[in-house]
């Protein structure tokens, strides 16, 4: 066994193992009982050995993270809600919201209406 596997040592350093090979050196050395001589393969061995995670692995965390995805999407659209002004314009008459357009806009001008001078007002009270 031990010239074996020096064989297919040498085969591998070569470049000339078989995929099967490939494998039984990867066996042998997932074995605990390495020759001395041999020890120092062992970590390249059991670096190329090591196993792929299950497909199940993947999975969970991939849910997982397109359910916090979802969720943080979520609260922020929620959160964005709650703290944007509102949109719609609004007039306030004798403690009474009114959000009609025309309503407002005839308010509006009429209060403008209501503070705007005269030219001969302002020169009076400028000089006063």
């Amino acid at each position: 066994m031990k010239n074996n596997i020096e064989e297919l040592l040498n085969k591998y350093f070569e470049g000339e193992t078989t995929c099967e090979e490939e494998r039984q050196l990867r066996r042998f050395f997932a074995k605990g009982l390495v020759p001395e001589h041999l020890e120092v393969y062992r970590p390249m061995f059991a670096f190329l050995g090591k196993r792929r995670k299950p497909f199940r692995y993947y999975l969970t965390y991939s849910l997982g993270a397109v359910a916090a995805t979802f969720l943080l999407t979520i609260g922020v659209s929620n959160v964005y809600r709650h703290l944007s002004p509102s949109v719609s314009s609004y007039v306030v008459i004798d403690g009474k919201q009114y959000t009609d357009a025309a309503l407002v806009r005839e308010q509006a001008k009429a209060a403008f209406h209501n503070v705007s001078f005269s030219e001969e007002d302002v020169f009076v009270t400028l000089f006063e």
